[in-house]
């Protein structure tokens, strides 16, 4: 029976003492047009809050911590020792030995998409098995039959750095760059057992806590550019002492923060992707497990991604649990203030590289979507290590 840390006696909320716990379901949605700087609206146990509410941390829960090659937290940092979450010392986890990770642990939440003509709804739940909410990015199998969700999967807090052939997530490192996808997953399960790159639906988890906290579809109204349009790739390390982890003071191009703990979610280097990938017709697949190379696991997301010209931003969602925020429509390059206001670009029979690099300024977005390499040998980017135990 999957356990939760939330589940517990005595409940922390907005650094008071609660004395009963029940789960709670956060609901937002509103009509997808051009001006969206005010998208969603609040409702279910989210109606009062406005965006960027402390309580959204609270819900989330999500922490740092130094994680061995065993999937062991030799050092943590949580909300509970350091409130709130954007002023979590990260820090504390500078010391690590040649196996340990600085890793954020997202814990499990079930999450709803629906769409009804062009209202999009998004719901996120702590509710065990709450009928309708799918919970794949803590989970593995396939999209039909998924397996038993675990406690938490761990995100790297920096991009990647190649160590003897082996992927870390280590502060004081220049990430590295033109890495094959076989070889991102390769030097990534090199850690240990139930290592790799992250998957579709960890990136789609991460970008429905930033909308359901933000309620912002423009995300570089909201973060900013981060490290994008500048000369060379900087090492991680920049955040490490940022107080304030979501924002910056200033628009520029060469502002390094970090969103949930992940420094550089976009920008600096671009990121693999792993099981995501269109077909002839630009039909979205999908996959749960990282077991094989082969498409035989993968599964259609029956979502088609139709794209009006090869530079475009979105404009529509699909809006359902199985491809989520994958676009189906995009709107010429002249409207990056409104709609999603992140850079698409999609080819048929291709590979999801996440792009956002030092050449990407005005497209870099939580949004952003480059569907354009055709084989997993290809040299494009580098990626961000995960860890999901799948088999206990």
């Amino acid at each position: 029976m999957l356990v939760q840390e939330e589940i517990k006696a005595v409940y922390l909320w907005d650094t008071k003492v609660r004395p009963a716990y029940k789960p709670r379901t956060f609901t937002i949605s509103r009509t997808e047009q051009s001006n969206m700087s005010s998208w969603w609206t609040y409702s279910d146990d989210a109606a009062g809050l406005t965006a960027w509410d402390s309580a959204f941390d609270e819900f989330f829960w999500y922490y740092g911590c130094r994680l061995n090659t065993s999937g062991v937290e030799t050092a943590k940092v949580t909300q509970e020792e350091s409130w709130w979450a954007w002023k979590l010392d990260i820090t504390r986890l500078w010391t690590l030995t040649s196996g340990d990770n600085v890793m954020i642990a997202f814990p499990v939440r079930w999450i709803k998409m629906t769409k009804s003509w062009s209202t999009v709804t998004l719901s996120i739940t702590e509710e065990l098995n709450k009928v309708g909410y799918q919970y794949y990015a803590h989970s593995t199998g396939t999209l039909s039959n998924p397996w038993t969700a675990k406690d938490a999967f761990y995100l790297g807090a920096y991009k990647w750095y190649t160590n003897s052939s082996v992927m870390k997530s280590w502060s004081w490192k220049t990430p590295d760059t033109n890495v094959t996808q076989a070889n991102s997953c390769t030097y990534a399960k090199s850690n240990g057992s139930w290592y790799n790159i992250w998957w579709f639906y960890q990136r789609m988890y991460i970008t429905a806590l930033y909308m359901m906290k933000y309620g912002n579809p423009n995300s570089q109204s909201v973060v900013w550019q981060w490290y994008t349009n500048w000369s060379s790739y900087q090492s991680t390390w920049a955040t490490n002492s940022i107080t304030n982890a979501t924002w910056a003071t200033t628009t520029s191009s060469t502002w390094r923060i970090k969103l949930f703990w992940l420094e550089d979610r976009w920008g600096n280097t671009p990121e693999w992707v792993w099981w995501a990938y269109t077909n002839s017709s630009k039909v979205l697949y999908c996959m749960l497990t990282g077991r094989a190379w082969t498409l035989s696991w993968w599964e259609s997301t029956w979502t088609t991604i139709t794209q009006t010209s090869s530079y475009t931003c979105l404009s529509s969602v699909a809006g359902n649990n199985k491809a989520m925020f994958a676009p189906i429509w995009t709107v010429n390059n002249s409207s990056w203030n409104t709609y999603y206001s992140s850079y698409n670009g999609v080819n048929s029979s291709c590979l999801w590289s996440a792009w956002g690099s030092l050449y990407d300024a005005t497209g870099s977005g939580i949004f952003e979507w480059i569907i354009t390499n055709s084989d997993i040998t290809g040299n494009v980017s580098g990626s961000r290590l995960m860890y999901l135990n799948w088999l206990t």
